[in-house]
């Protein structure tokens, strides 16, 4: 039942924080600009709606983090795939926004996918190796940045790098969560000294506030039904890997049907450029025509 409460109300905060501090940072005019970042920053800062999602989103890293320090990577980041599902579903009861054959098939990949994942809840615990956690975000690393030359669309690459970062900001929260579970924590300067003297923790660091800078710069400059559910896939993928590579966390059958369903529905989320350029079309007649 923990489990459920904790995943599940995170999906439900991030989606509602999502689409708030996307609509913050869209009101206030202001796109992206790295040669007038202060501009751009005090202008998301100053909008209400943004500081209500962002607080949102806080309270479901509150739940987010503390699942995956009690339950396997692989168990907890399926269910972060329910963000897109609500966000749908949201726009749906409380925007009137039509929901398409495309989106119903991705709604119930993702909900059958979770429903596999409920069944393995209480499997064994995962044993890390470092040295292939090191690889592992070294590389993802790379090709996080490296997308940025790779694709011509900037927010394509600044989902790449939103998605990966966030995701590989949970592996080494994974990883610095194993470890003070292994040896408890105390309250004394040696602890302190302790932690920040690894390298994990500074990492951790790094890559969620990129993730959150990309964030910001992917909303400004990105769709809503791109950027979110592409990222989110990434974000939810990467992961999974983590811990069959990093972690060896169990792989039943069941799991992986689970997560195979749960990414074939992320990634039906996904809309096209033309896809966006039909609705906005059809949009503007309809305002045209009133």
């Amino acid at each position: 039942m923990l489990f459920f409460i904790l995943t599940l109300g995170a999906a439900v905060c991030f989606a509602f924080g999502n689409v708030l501090a996307k609509s913050g940072v869209a009101k206030s005019g202001e796109k992206a600009d790295f040669h007038h970042p202060i501009r751009f920053i005090v202008s998301f800062l100053t909008s209400k709606r943004w500081w209500t999602g962002f607080s949102l989103s806080a309270l479901g890293n509150v739940g987010n983090y503390t699942a995956m320090a009690l339950y396997n990577l692989s168990l907890v980041k399926p269910i972060s795939a329910l963000n897109p599902v609500l966000t749908a579903i949201f726009g749906r009861l409380f925007l009137k926004e039509p929901i398409n054959r495309r989106v119903v098939t991705a709604i119930v990949c993702v909900l059958c996918g979770l429903l596999f994942a409920s069944s393995e809840v209480g499997e064994d615990p995962g044993v890390q190796n470092i040295p292939a956690l090191c690889i592992f975000v070294g590389i993802l690393l790379a090709f996080a940045f490296a997308s940025h030359f790779i694709f011509r669309s900037p927010e394509v690459g600044d989902s790449i790098t939103m998605g990966t970062c966030y995701g590989l900001s949970d592996v080494l929260y994974k990883s610095l969560a194993i470890d003070a579970t292994a040896k408890g924590i105390e309250l004394s300067a040696d602890e302190l000294l302790y932690w920040i003297a690894d390298v994990r923790v500074w990492a951790f660091a790094a890559t969620y506030l990129t993730a959150f800078v990309f964030t910001q710069v992917a909303f400004s400059r990105g769709r809503a039904l791109f950027v979110i559910p592409f990222s989110a896939a990434i974000g939810a993928v990467i992961p999974i890997l983590a811990g069959a590579l990093v972690f060896a966390e169990p792989f039943p059958p069941t799991k992986i049907v689970s997560i195979a369903l749960v990414i074939l529905g992320s990634s039906l989320f996904i809309a096209s450029p033309r896809q966006m350029i039909q609705k906005t079309l059809k949009r503007n007649m309809s305002h045209a025509n009133k």
